[in-house]
């Protein structure tokens, strides 16, 4: 019988509506065409619930939506519990079965309790935590309901242990952490995990942008070969939007034509808007908020720039650079993993707007060199294809449900 490592900690009251409230149950989605044949746990098809508490819909959801479509048809049978919000919709609309789970923090004891009893009647075989607070509550949650395998997702660099409730929860019984670049592999490496708990899975990207739906220079009211500078990631403090701010009054002071676009939405919104009237670039600087059509839009950018100060992996220069879109970012976590510099595009020091201003205007003067970034990062970002993120993770569910096989004869 498996106990709670830990002592209760203060956690705000959930609302029983909110909790394990069953939206769905449609038949499981196929993906892509006719499904492969079943991969089987003795006579049944391997089970997999998804558990993930973001309530917006960000890099780390479309993660969790893609894996479910991939592992789909190839025999899986997943199942999702998750708030209110995108990422149940999306996966409700696509016919997987859904849960409606909303923990209110991290040591929500009550939310663990409903989610326990829940996965102890679902008895998948492998649950899947995606984001740190389905880590604190789903992994003791699904050791007391007995589930065989458990594994979590990391996609930040963010120190580990840096106070008692995170140290805390590295303790708990993970079989693996699937981490999406060797940098995070190596917090946790620091932080004292065991190698062999340790698998790399990069994150995936799934080109879906054609013919664009909306003329980008258009809806900003540009001439046409005005030179555009994309960015897409949420405006929170690690991305780091501030320094690019920065960075793009020198732009504009050498390239007059320039224009910065940001696609995405953050607790930071409000200060940069300040910011970036205090620097007189309501103009020059656009803040579109969530896009459903982001990739399109950002396939017609002149260049991509990403100023993060923490960066697990960084998809969105993945998705970028797939799209022929030459990129400039900072050096930090995962990115140098993904950026090639001086092959891929640039990669520039967290927090030095100058360094960043200059990479852009080298790139922006020299058509020839964004040319060759462009051609090189499409070849680099075939490395990181949904089927191979989908396989490599299947192959880890598989891995540690015959290893548990082995040691229970």
């Amino acid at each position: 019988m498996f106990t709670i490592p830990f002592a209760a900690s203060p956690f705000d009251d959930d609302d029983s509506d909110n909790d394990a409230e069953a939206i769905s149950r449609r038949p499981v989605a196929g993906h892509h065409g006719a499904r492969s044949q079943p991969d089987h746990i003795g006579d049944l098809a391997m089970r997999v619930l998804h558990l993930d508490c973001g309530r917006e819909w960000r890099g780390g959801q479309a993660q969790v939506l893609m894996l479910m479509e991939g592992l789909a048809p190839r025999g899986i049978v997943n199942q999702l519990m998750a708030p209110a919000g995108p990422l149940l919709e999306r996966a409700q609309a696509r016919g997987f079965e859904c849960e409606r789970w909303s923990p209110q923090g991290d040591w929500d004891l009550v939310a663990l309790v409903r989610a326990a009893a829940r996965l102890g009647a679902l008895r998948p075989d492998v649950v899947h935590c995606h984001d740190a607070r389905s880590h604190a509550i789903g992994v003791p949650a699904a050791r007391i309901a007995g589930a065989p395998a458990v594994v979590v997702s990391r996609r930040v660099t963010f120190r580990v242990a840096a106070n008692p409730f995170s140290a805390l929860k590295y303790r708990l019984p993970v079989d693996r952490y699937l981490c999406v670049s060797r940098a995070v592999s190596d917090e946790l490496r620091a932080a004292g995990l065991a190698e062999q708990r340790l698998s790399l899975v990069p994150d995936a990207f799934e080109c879906r942008a054609t013919s664009p739906a909306v003329d980008l220079r258009a809806l900003l009211g540009l001439p046409r070969h005005a030179p555009v500078i994309g960015t897409a990631a949420a405006l929170t403090p690690e991305k780091g939007h501030a320094h690019l701010l920065e960075a793009a009054v020198q732009v504009i002071g050498r390239c007059s034509e320039a224009h910065f676009v940001w696609m995405g939405e953050g607790c930071c919104r409000d200060a940069l808007v300040r910011r970036r009237a205090e620097l007189g670039l309501e103009s020059r600087v656009h803040l579109l908020g969530h896009r459903a059509d982001a990739q399109a839009l950002l396939s017609q950018c002149t260049m991509c720039a990403l100023a993060s100060i923490e960066e697990g992996l960084g998809t969105s220069l993945i998705e970028a650079q797939a799209l022929g879109v030459p990129v400039v970012a900072t050096a930090v976590g995962g990115v140098p993993e993904i950026v090639a510099d001086g092959k891929t595009g640039r990669l520039v020091p967290a927090r030095q707007p100058a360094a960043m201003a200059a990479a852009l205007i080298e790139a922006l003067e020299s058509a020839d060199l964004r040319q060759r970034w462009s051609e090189a990062g499409r070849l680099a970002a075939r490395a990181y294809d949904v089927d191979h993120m989908v396989d490599r993770t299947l192959e880890i569910y598989r891995s540690i449900l015959s290893a548990r096989s082995d040691r229970t004869g």
